[in-house]
């Protein structure tokens, strides 16, 4: 585009990068706000827009590694801070951008990328689909019976800021394994995270944390959450707000749905960044009184690399899929690929290039709904994103990438 540079911004411009990207949003930061901002801002990966000198756009990666079914990890560029300037929008900018952080995480080796999407019309041009969901949900205390009552053999406590500071990352290193579609996090992201800003608290209070440990001394689980202050006269109506919950068992996990359930002085409990499979539900005498508010996209992907993404991931059942997929960005192209899966638990798969005969043609923003098993392949068939073009083979793709619990992802960036 004529008059457009991008190019990295140098270190005294990360204070115009926080202002455009923060007007972009509607927001207007604090200097305790930019410091913070600053912990996590990668600036070596940030590539910017400038026009005349002054700075228009903005956008920078964080290096991560995703959780695959199977238990393994990729290599992955998490695409954030994309922001342009009221002035400055549909003029292709965000195109560029998006360009030349792509060559950037293909030079680096990362063969898929992620990104949590502002809007859900802007990125599916460039490749990402939603890979991920989550449903905001609540249950009122009175009804808040479970069917079994919990039987803890371990215990909770609750962590001051500095024990929090110092223990959540690891216990969250040590679990992101275990969860498809989840994310790793970085010093900076924990001290953002963890500066707990008044706008991401939902009209509640400063964050408790609270840890679990089976074996004393060894973490096993966590639960983050506030709460929102409310009486009627001399009667308590507050309302617990989960921010996150992470369990390395079931029964971890049902000890910490049971603390947060009985939390004194309470009405309601939510969550809204929930699981769509959450087995909450099920864990209540009243399952109906699991009251679904939302569900919305989370995790975006678009795969950079589909042989090396399709071939890093566990299957559910043994196969061969041939999949031509159409790619309109940043330069038009279809290929074909041949997938070919072992049995369950034994890893293995391959794909490559091939020139065979395809079974679904689908674009490269289906391929990444459907790569982590939350998005079927029939679902997007039936809304006119995948083609059959061999009999069966809609059945066998959502055999092969099915896995046994939904993707999830917590990790706001």
């Amino acid at each position: 585009m004529d008059g457009i540079e991008i190019r990295p911004p140098r270190e005294e411009e990360f204070h115009a990068a926080v202002g455009v990207v923060c007007t972009a949003f509607g927001e207007q930061p604090t200097e305790e706000d930019e410091r913070i901002y600053r912990l996590a801002f990668p600036l070596e990966r940030a590539l910017c827009a400038f026009e005349g000198g002054k700075m228009v756009a903005t956008s920078t990666v964080l290096s991560m590694e995703l959780t695959l079914p199977g238990g393994s990890a990729v290599p992955a560029g998490g695409l954030t801070w994309v922001g342009v300037l009221p002035t400055h929008r549909r003029r292709g900018i965000i195109r560029q951008l998006v360009a030349a952080q792509f060559a950037g995480m293909v030079h680096r080796g990362e063969p898929v990328s992620t990104l949590l999407a502002s809007e859900g019309n802007i990125y599916g041009r460039f490749g990402y689909g939603p890979a991920t969901s989550v449903i905001g949900f609540s249950v009122e205390q009175p009804y808040a019976a479970l069917a079994v009552p919990v039987e803890d053999p371990g215990r909770v406590v609750l962590l001051d800021a500095e024990e929090a500071a110092a223990e959540l990352p690891l216990i969250y290193e040590n679990l992101r394994l275990l969860q498809p579609g989840a994310v790793s996090r970085s010093p900076g992201w924990w001290s953002e995270h963890l500066y707990d800003h008044p706008r991401e608290r939902e009209g509640g209070g400063g964050m408790f944390h609270a840890k679990h440990e089976t074996v004393p001394g060894v973490a096993d689980g966590y639960l983050s959450y506030r709460i929102r202050e409310q009486w009627e006269g001399a009667i308590p109506l507050s309302h617990v707000l989960v921010v996150e919950l992470i369990a390395g068992d079931p029964g971890v996990y049902r000890a910490l749905w049971d603390y947060a359930l009985n939390t004194d002085l309470c009405r309601t409990i939510s969550f809204s960044s929930g699981r769509v499979d959450e087995p909450l539900r099920w864990l209540l005498a009243d399952p109906r009184r699991f009251r679904v508010d939302a569900l919305a996209d989370y995790l975006w992907l678009r795969l950079l690399d589909v042989p090396r993404a399709l071939a890093a991931r566990a299957y559910g059942y043994p196969g061969r899929l041939v999949l031509e997929v159409t790619n309109a960005f940043p330069t038009p192209s279809t290929s074909r690929f041949i997938l070919s899966s072992g049995r369950p638990g034994t890893g293995g798969a391959e794909c490559a290039p091939t020139k065979a005969t395809p079974d679904l043609a689908l674009g490269i923003d289906s391929l990444g709904a459907a790569y982590l098993g939350g998005v079927p392949f029939a679902a997007l068939a039936t809304a006119g994103r995948v083609r059959e073009l061999r009999r069966g083979a809609l059945e066998r793709a959502d055999a092969m990438f099915r896995t046994s619990t939904a993707p999830y992802c917590v990790t706001m960036f």
